[in-house]
């Protein structure tokens, strides 16, 4: 069964020239080995149909894709992230023809990459692991973790609220966390505070409103800019 539904998925993410110069078995054990280990989960119910809003990251429809499962990539892979959740969701085609979702399990899954951005499973010092975009320059590395809750209940209509977004950034060897302008200057070597709050200024950059792509460009700008004053 399940080398049956790599069969399908490969067959509708690869390019056709590809078919034609493998079998398909071919192209599977080429791809994924002998051990078919992409499909695994549960199968997916949409359990938040009554909260109003979209809960996923960047775009609520599936997006080609990248996954690793114990250890080993998978490309061209239907899914999305549900940040409500934490988990990636994946599409893929049954034996009987039938297009079915699957909720992933994030303990197998390690990493990712989605809309053109990594995703890393981590703990970062007593947090809960969680997935973090990786964001880098040149030397430094930021973690980005995106979260979103579900509010209302009782008489009220429950709903998404807006996206929450954590920074972490290491500094002398040191995690620090921040999450707004205030605790973004905190973060960084007081001595350089003019620096950094001209940069957010000139980019007028708000940190929990930011598009993914606006975040990682600010993002990259800002540890560009520490590094300049850091070493000999």
């Amino acid at each position: 069964m399940l080398r049956s539904v790599l069969l399908y998925l490969l067959f509708l993410s690869l390019p056709i020239c590809l078919a034609a110069q493998s079998s398909f078995e071919e192209l599977v054990d080429h791809s994924f080995g002998i051990d078919q280990g992409l499909v695994n989960g549960i199968q997916f119910s949409n359990q938040y149909i009554l909260i109003e809003g979209n809960p996923y990251f960047v775009s609520e429809g599936y997006n080609v894709g990248s996954v690793c499962i114990n250890n080993t990539w998978y490309d061209y892979v239907p899914m999305r992230y549900n940040l409500y959740t934490q988990k990636v969701e994946i599409q893929y085609l049954s034996r009987e023809g039938h297009m079915n979702q699957l909720i992933t399990v994030p303990e197998k899954m390690s990493a990712f990459l989605l809309h053109g951005y990594e995703f890393r499973r981590m703990q970062i010092k007593k947090e809960n692991p969680s997935y973090y975009m990786v964001l880098s320059s040149a030397e430094t590395d930021c973690f980005v973790e995106w979260r979103i809750n579900a509010l209302g209940g009782g008489s009220s209509q429950r709903r998404f609220g807006p996206m929450k977004r954590t920074y972490w950034i290491s500094v002398d060897e040191e995690y620090v966390a921040f999450d707004n302008r205030k605790s973004y200057l905190q973060a960084f070597p007081s001595e350089r505070k003019k620096e950094f709050k001209k940069l957010v200024k000139s980019r007028k950059f708000y940190f929990q409103m930011a598009t993914a792509s606006e975040l990682e460009e600010f993002i990259v700008a800002a540890l560009s800019l520490y590094e300049k004053g850091v070493g000999p």
